[in-house]
């Protein structure tokens, strides 16, 4: 147990019908599945479930979107991983559906349909509401055990998240635990820690720095990406039209104000770049802060390289959220490349999901750092200190229910 949070060590599932949910939403151009990534996560979860009979829910994208399509593709990739067949069923809880889970044998292993082709998924209604929708309704008779393995979409309060949690006693797999664990140690153990922000999402950047500063978990934050252009901007460093718009576009949400006084508040801690990366004529050239004209700013400049890539070194725990720069054009990929380089040293380190965990892999130091996360949004919310709803919800009802 981890936290009052139950795992599969708290249960006895061998023998047992086990609903699990997972996060396999994947990147798919052409119907091809780039990245199996969150896939590979979840095979430590599943294989230890092998004494089971094993369905599992899932979704892909969105509905208007073009990847929003069928599990078909993805059932395939988990067979492959597995070395074994894993059934797909085009449908998610009809009686044909029903019927084939009640066949079931040992160590059969079901991937129904993408739960967001239904309706009511992503209605957002407290857990015991959506206990009472058809999905939760019609499948929550088959079985013994509702296993919780899809950390990336903790912060939803859909009915395949939350729904199953008050009538089927509830525990999170083993990648939820290993997430939790990496996001724990980063911020409660011992040992000079620093975080490096960065990416086109400053509202995200800010809920972590709002936290880690104002908690006094950071010893330093250094600020890269669209999040360092916004606060040069609030330090009264002019960075041109066309950056300081790209920032107004992109800060939704964020008070100046408040922010103004984070900064006031925490100079001393936080790094700002003191150059960058731009495109001149297809060709890139570095310039300090106060040259940078009508340029736009694509990555941090060479002496801010140096200076970061010697600062990381001296933390014991390190954790990074968000490109430097535009690291997919080979021209500006020099910031992200040594920040992560340097990352690597550090005794401990997380990296964030999202873009920078793909750099991460790109660059070949995947096998270098300490925990990559498999997920975006609920990896901030847990660094800006916030809870998250499945999360909270099982404790809830461990606690309540199902504790024995």
């Amino acid at each position: 147990m981890i936290e009052s949070l139950p795992t599969l060590d708290d249960v006895q599932f061998d023998k047992k019908f086990v609903l699990m949910r997972v996060d396999i939403n994947a990147p798919i151009v052409n119907s091809k599945i780039l990245d199996t990534t969150r896939f590979e996560s979840h095979i430590p979860t599943i294989e230890e479930l092998a004494e089971t009979k094993l369905v599992i829910l899932a979704h892909q994208s969105r509905p208007g979107r073009k990847d929003f399509t069928s599990l078909e593709s993805h059932a395939n990739i988990f067979s492959r991983l597995l070395g074994k067949r894993v059934e797909y069923i085009d449908e998610i809880f009809s009686k044909r559906v029903i019927e084939r889970i009640k066949s079931m044998e040992l160590g059969d292993i079901i991937l129904l349909e993408n739960v967001r082709f239904y309706s009511e998924e992503q209605l957002i209604r407290t857990p015991e509401e959506h206990s009472q929708s058809h999905l939760v309704r019609r499948l929550k008779g088959c079985f013994d055990l509702f296993v919780y393995d899809a950390f990336s979409a903790s912060h939803r309060k859909h009915a395949s998240i939350v729904g199953f949690v008050p009538v089927l006693p509830s525990v999170v797999g083993r990648l939820v635990e290993k997430e939790i664990e990496a996001l724990n140690q980063a911020i409660r153990s011992e040992g000079r820690k620093l975080f490096i922000l960065g990416g086109a999402k400053i509202k995200d950047s800010v809920k972590v720095m709002k936290n880690v500063l104002r908690k006094n978990i950071a010893d330093k934050v250094l600020l890269t990406g669209l999040v360092a252009n916004y606060f040069l901007m609030l330090s009264g460093i002019r960075i041109g039209k066309t950056n300081e718009k790209i920032v107004e576009d992109n800060k939704e949400d964020v008070n100046d104000k408040e922010m103004k006084k984070l900064l006031e508040d925490y100079r001393e801690k936080i790094e700002l770049p003191i150059d960058f990366g731009i495109d001149r004529d297809g060709v890139r050239v570095d310039v300090p802060v106060d040259k940078i004209d009508e340029d736009r700013i694509l990555d941090i400049g060479i002496e801010t390289v140096n200076r970061f890539s010697n600062l990381i070194p001296e933390f014991d725990i390190v954790v990074i959220n968000g490109p430097a720069g535009v690291f997919e054009d080979g021209r500006f990929a020099l910031g992200t490349y040594e920040v992560l380089k340097a990352v690597t040293k550090a005794e401990f380190s997380v990296v964030g999901g999202g873009h920078i965990a793909s750099a991460t892999r790109l660059f070949g130091f995947a096998k270098k750092v300490s925990h990559i996360s498999t997920a975006g949004g609920a990896c901030i919310r847990y660094l800006s200190g916030e809870k998250l709803t499945a999360l909270e919800t099982i404790k809830e009802y461990w606690e309540k229910k199902w504790k024995q």
